[in-house]
């Protein structure tokens, strides 16, 4: 069972401003990937890489896993995003189309699902465990065993040699890592993570007291609207504001300052299969601060509504940039840890 459904009115408004929503924007993505490329560089890590991916980087492929949502299984699964998303293009060739197909039909509907749900493989990308709680938990309102946490697990065990666990379906090495370059990044994204629940009035509820009710949901941040103007016209939503990734924070940005502080970044502790769960509880720890002390409008059309100033904005950069630091490097530690 899924959290992240409204019904009606409220399904129909968040749809219309998480539409284009895509954790980090490939921007961001890309530069988690260059960052992994530059630290395993030398490395037996990297022979495997470019074996499993065919001469493609990290940096290209980080996308994949959001390209993939252009496969529409109401459509007879057909690939309907060509040219729409330029970073998309190196995967829009029949064989590539053939490839994300496949993976969409493997994870339609071999999740617990509820009519409204999408895509099982689209919930991989996130979870939604509330900033009340100190530690991410599996079974708490809004986390799931097919959540971003479980993906990365479940992609790590692929590449391991292992078959993936249950719900998940990935068919082999190429397609693990394809993923798993991709949800290291989405693991690291504040409202990825950590969720706030809001009542009518725009008072933060915990999801957790009583009988939990599912238009408490703000949908990681996508049924929440902000003072700024998107380029489509609308309000940005919040959970777009933190996708974004200024030019300063792009792959071509990456200096020799920026890798030192990405090699500068130690080992995650632990057994590799619960690293995912340890990233989960630092990055809830950053959407706690993120979110804490936001005051909400109350609901109008399933939305609520915030305003940032300057100086929120300026602490997201910071933010930003440690949180993509640390996916590049830990895409990198995980990698290494695989192929020593």
């Amino acid at each position: 069972m899924t959290i992240r459904r409204l019904r009606s009115i409220a399904l129909l408004a968040i749809a219309l401003f998480a539409a284009t929503a895509r954790a980090w924007g490939p921007d961001g993505h890309h530069t988690v990937g260059a960052i992994a490329d530059r630290l395993i560089a030398g490395t037996d890590a990297e022979t495997h890489v470019k074996t499993l991916l065919g001469g493609l980087t990290l940096e290209q492929a980080a996308v994949w896993a959001d390209c993939a949502k252009g496969v529409d299984p109401r459509k007879d699964f057909t690939y309907t995003s060509a040219g729409k998303y330029p970073e998309c293009a190196l995967f829009e060739t029949p064989q590539g189309e053939v490839e994300m197909i496949d993976f969409v039909r493997r994870n339609d509907t071999n999740c617990p699902r509820v009519p409204g749900d999408e895509s099982c493989h689209k919930e991989y990308h996130y979870t939604d465990e509330a900033i009340q709680r100190e530690h991410y938990r599996l079974g708490d309102v809004g986390t799931r065993d097919f959540d971003v946490v479980a993906a990365i697990t479940a992609a790590i065990a692929v590449l391991k040699g292992e078959p993936a666990p249950a719900p998940f379906d990935i068919k082999d090495k190429r397609e693990a890592l394809l993923l798993l370059d991709h949800y290291i990044g989405d693991v690291h994204q504040p409202l990825h993570v950590g969720a706030v629940y809001l009542d009518a009035h725009g008072a933060v509820v915990d999801p957790s007291q009583g009988t939990f009710d599912r238009a408490t949901s703000t949908q990681g941040g996508n049924g929440i609207t902000t003072n700024h103007v998107a380029a489509s016209g609308r309000a940005e939503n919040l959970h777009s504001r933190w996708d974004a990734v200024p030019e300063s924070l792009r792959s071509s940005h990456i200096d020799d300052a920026w890798l030192a502080q990405a090699r500068a970044v130690p080992p995650t502790r632990g057994p590799i299969a619960g690293w995912s769960t340890t990233w989960a509880d630092e990055t809830l720890a950053r959407a706690r601060e993120a979110l804490k002390d936001l005051a909400f409008g109350p609901q109008a059309n399933g939305l609520r509504a915030v305003n940032l100033d300057g100086r929120y904005d300026d602490s997201m950069m910071s933010v930003k940039k440690q949180q993509l630091t640390e996916a590049g490097a830990r895409l990198a530690q995980t990698l290494r840890a695989i192929w020593p």
